[in-house]
Formats: C-alpha cells, structure tokens, sequence
C-alpha cells in the first residue's frame, strides 16, 4: 500500500468571522506524488496550506502530516 504524506479527514475551519472556508473536507496527498493546489482567488488555497503547516488549527476533523497529527504536537 502506497503511504501518504498528507491525510485530511472531516475537516472544518471557518474564519473568526465567522465565514465558512471549508466544510467536511477529505483530502490525501501520497507520498512522492507532485499535487497542484489550485484555484481562484479567495478560495482557500493558502489557507490550507496554513492548516496543513500548522500555522491554522481546524475547528473540525485531522490534518495527518508524516503519520503524525500536526495539531497535536507539542
């Protein structure tokens, strides 16, 4: 089985504004694989990045990086 380097499951996030970014998102990402991020702007792009590099905690669901849960590392 192929692992991945990047697993997002069930995954919420919303501005403090209150403005919904994503809603119940799946994403994965193998290990080894070039993936493009793309989209208009305002879509969220670099704010998942900003989740998956930790920067942003999402309300909701995991963001797995390397097998291991960024929002839990100390």
């Amino acid at each position: 089985m192929a692992e991945n380097l990047v697993e997002i499951s069930k995954m919420s996030f919303q501005h403090e504004n209150g403005q919904v970014v994503f809603q119940d998102v799946d994403i994965v990402i193998p290990l080894g694989k070039i993936t493009a991020i793309m989209g208009p702007s305002g879509t969220g792009k670099t704010t998942l990045l900003r989740l998956i590099g930790g920067q942003l905690t999402p309300d909701q669901g995991k963001i797995i990086v390397a097998r291991k849960d960024i929002h839990r590392l100390s």
